[in-house]
């Protein structure tokens, strides 16, 4: 090694070195740590062109391979094997007798909790062979991931009875300021795996099949309004910069404002949920002010899970403060979730259909397609919002379902009379007329009105917007959805009083 190399390697070591202890001893100089008598936490062994051009060019301030194996042949010979936690980066593991295995899982992320449980069976099967024996435990810096495994396996070997307990041990041992593990959705992934152990006898338990429903953000300021990406281990299931509904809006455009002050909310209209889960998911939240994101599995947490700013990665490292903000996340379950709901489309169909038919004296057609309309409204309020509403709003959306219901009945009836009646059949050209003028004017007034109120109000709006005279609708599925969806407040409350109340 060059005396260049030596140098900046020496520069790094003493950065490293204010919060990491070395192994310094019989002339080397690793990022090593024994956490136990018989677990290494480690940097990674770079500097060989099977690492690739990166790995090779690490190994001037990393671990040097060459360094790593004259040290295991030295103190450990015949009795090491190593586990790169890795997913970007690989090595030649014949350079350490072939005693390498890989458990990959990306950096800044979690794993599955089968790939602890399995890491965790790989490392005790080894350490019970031979008492000598040691695992050595590495990604890339040798910290975060490095201690999610280590902290599980020292739970699994029953060195600790509680996670804090294991992870604060595993900071302690690993680093001077204890900063080893800090990244909240990896601290919460060791605290599953112990609930795996208490609960499941270290059994991994089907993924809880769920429904994401959509998001609530309190105490929400007003720069916060992010995209939204969820994904799992095999990829992204959903985002807001490629669905359909979303991808050509601002998020100023989909997210809603909630009755009560300082609250956001996030579901996609007249759909069931944003994306069917099933165990480890992750929701990433991409802001101006800087990114923030969480893992969770199903199987783990409730329907609803509120998450403040210390359960979210990243959020320390964003540019503004937001004192009190929450994040939390509404599950449905999948049976309970209805697969299908009338469309925009079809309200405004069925409206249109049912205005066809000639009403009675008294009752205009722009009163029967609201009708129509608000009837299709709420019912398909009380499949889908259900998680959403606040019960005395559930109480009155029901007590107009009803109303409406018999009101349509009793519509149908007098139509079929009507369609018989002669005095009916022998209306003028000019009624007729009429009468195709204001069905065109589609609203969700009040039911029973007959004014077209032309002055814009968000309560009021329509599917498409609010309609006067011969305005032509804004096309559904636009930003309209979205403002519709906004003006029903029951559809962003929870069942709490407190919801409707102002800090």
């Amino acid at each position: 090694m060059s005396l260049a190399s030596r140098l900046l390697k020496l520069g790094v070591l003493i950065w490293n070195c204010e919060s990491i202890p070395c192994f310094q001893d019989g002339g080397f100089d690793l990022d090593m740590t024994y956490i136990t008598e018989n677990i290494i936490a480690m940097g990674f062994p770079a500097g060989d062109m099977s690492s690739g051009f990166f790995g090779y060019v690490e190994g001037f301030y990393r671990n040097h391979m060459e360094e790593v194996i004259k040290f295991f042949e030295t103190h450990h010979k015949d009795k090491y094997k190593v586990y790169n936690l890795c997913s970007e980066r690989l090595y030649d593991a014949s350079l350490l007798e072939g005693k390498v295995a890989s458990f990959p899982f990306d950096d800044h992320n979690c794993p599955p909790i089968q790939l602890i449980i399995s890491f965790c069976h790989s490392a005790y099967s080894w350490l019970k062979e031979d008492i000598e024996n040691v695992v050595v435990v590495h990604c890339k810096a040798g910290m975060a991931r490095t201690g999610l495994m280590i902290s599980s396996l020292l739970l699994y070997l029953k060195f600790f009875p509680t996670a804090e307990e294991s992870i604060d041990y595993y900071n302690q041992k690993r680093c001077f300021d204890g900063k080893g593990l800090v990244l909240p959705s990896q601290i919460r992934y060791v605290k599953y795996f112990e609930r795996v152990l208490t609960y499941f006898n270290g059994e991994n338990q089907p993924g809880r099949r769920c429904m994401l429903r959509g998001f609530r953000l309190h105490r929400c300021p007003y720069w916060i309004r992010p995209h939204i990406t969820v994904s799992d281990h095999n990829g992204i299931l959903f985002s807001t910069k490629k669905h359909p509904r979303t991808k050509d809006l601002s998020p100023e455009d989909f997210w809603f404002t909630a009755p009560k002050k300082g609250i956001m909310v996030f579901a996609l209209p007249g759909e069931p949920g944003l994306t069917e889960l099933a165990g480890d998911f992750k929701v990433h939240f991409h802001d101006r002010q800087g990114d923030f994101y969480c893992w969770l599995n199903t199987t783990m947490i409730e329907n609803r899970k509120v998450l403040n700013t210390n359960d979210l990665d990243g959020f320390d490292k964003r540019k503004l403060p937001s004192p009190g903000f929450l994040v939390e996340v509404v599950l449905v379950d999948y049976d309970s979730a209805v697969t299908t709901r009338p469309s925009a489309e079809n309200a405004i169909t069925k409206a249109i259909e049912s205005s066809n038919s000639i009403p009675i004296s008294g009752t205009s057609p722009a009163s029967v397609n609201a009708d129509a309309i608000n009837s299709n409204k709420n019912s398909g309020s009380s499949e889908k919002d259900d998680v959403f509403s606040d019960s005395e709003a559930e109480e009155t959306s029901s007590s107009k379902s009803k109303q409406t219901k018999e009101a349509s009945k009793g519509d149908g009836t007098v139509s079929k009379t009507a369609f018989k009646s002669e005095s009916q059949i022998n209306t003028t050209s000019d009624q007729i007329a009429s009468l195709t003028r204001e069905t065109e004017q589609v609203s969700l007034g009040s039911i029973g009105s007959t004014h077209i109120d032309t002055t814009p109000d968000p309560k009021k709006t329509a599917i498409g917007g609010s309609v006067s005279g011969h305005e032509v609708p804004m096309p559904v599925g636009e930003v309209s959805d979205f403002k519709a969806m906004a003006a029903d407040a029951s559809v962003f409350t929870f069942g709490d009083d407190e919801d409707y109340e102002s800090e």
